[in-house]
C-alpha cells in the first residue's frame, strides 16, 4: 500500500509539474536535493536518486540546457563535476513548491489533521528503525550510517 501511495503521489506531482513549470519529477527531485546540499557531485545524486551516472547525465544536461544548474570542475579532482543551482532556480522555486503543495494539499483532503500526524510519526518510526538495524539513510544508501559499535 504504501509503495502504491507512492507512485500515486510521484505521478500526480509529476503531471502537476510538467503543466504549470515544464520540469520532471526526477529533476524536481534533484532540485530539491541540491537545494539542500548544493555542489553535490554527478555521483552523489546518482547514488542518492538510485540511478546509474550514465542515467542521470541527460537529466542534468537538459537542466543546464534549460539553466536551473551549472556543472563545476572540481577544484581538488578535475575527474569530478559539481552541480550547483542558478538564479534561474531561485526565480522558479515558489512556482516549483507550489506544485508540490497543491498535491501534498490534495493527497491529504478529508483526512484529519491528526490522523496525518499520526501517520508521518509512524513512518518516521519506521524509516529510523530502518537505518538503526539495517544502515541505510533516507536515500536508501546501505553502509551511509556510522555503526554504533565503531
Amino acid at each position: 500500500m504504501l509503495y502504491k501511495t507512492a507512485m500515486a503521489f510521484r505521478k500526480a506531482l509529476d503531471l502537476e509539474l510538467r503543466r504549470k513549470t515544464g520540469v520532471t519529477f526526477g529533476q524536481w527531485k534533484i532540485l530539491t536535493m541540491l537545494s539542500r546540499e548544493d555542489g553535490l557531485t554527478q555521483k552523489e545524486i546518482a547514488d542518492r536518486c538510485e540511478v546509474e551516472g550514465p542515467t542521470l547525465i541527460p537529466i542534468i544536461d537538459k537542466m543546464e540546457k534549460e539553466g536551473f544548474v551549472t556543472r563545476k570542475v572540481d577544484r581538488e579532482d578535475r575527474r569530478i563535476n559539481r552541480i550547483s543551482l542558478t538564479t534561474r532556480t531561485d526565480v522558479a522555486w515558489n512556482s516549483l513548491v507550489d506544485c508540490s503543495m497543491q498535491v501534498r494539499k490534495s493527497s491529504i483532503r478529508d483526512i484529519p489533521e491528526e490522523q496525518v500526524n499520526i501517520t508521518r510519526d509512524v513512518l518516521e518510526k519506521i524509516s529510523q528503525n530502518l537505518m538503526a538495524d539495517f544502515g541505510v539513510d533516507h536515500y536508501c544508501n546501505p553502509n551511509s550510517v556510522t555503526s554504533s559499535a565503531t
